[in-house]
């Protein structure tokens, strides 16, 4: 009985005053259970950390060379069409500026009617 006293007083979770809790030992064996369960779970993640794998894989983008299709719909309603240019930066930092392919440009009245239609630049883009 002396092991069941022990594991009684290791509850963690005792009430506020001692004249209205009491230690049990289902209390203890929570208390036990969880913390090995704590400990197990921390030691765990420390051996992941530590001892992780790491791999390096390179494979080589055959794609490079094509061309990705963007359809937008923009209007500015107070803006010349002038003053309108598409730049982009493709992934390996390379600018493409004042691309013009297939663009086509509205000229639009207040009211954003169409007053005039122009296709701009067709070509390959700069």
């Amino acid at each position: 009985m002396e092991l069941w006293s022990k594991l009684r007083n290791l509850d963690a979770y005792p009430k506020v005053n001692e004249d209205f809790y009491s230690r049990t030992l289902s209390g203890g064996l929570i208390t036990i259970l969880s913390s090995l369960a704590i400990l197990l779970l921390f030691f765990s993640e420390i051996r992941l950390y530590l001892y992780s794998a790491t791999e390096s894989k390179l494979t080589v983008d055959t794609s490079r060379g094509e061309r990705l299709h963007i359809n937008f719909d923009v209007t500015f309603p107070a803006l010349p069409c002038s003053l309108v240019a598409v730049d982009t930066m493709d992934v390996s930092g390379e600018q493409h500026y004042d691309i013009k392919h297939d663009i086509i440009k509205k000229r639009i009245d207040h009211l954003g009617n169409v007053i005039e239609s122009r296709k701009d630049g067709v070509g390959a883009p700069k």
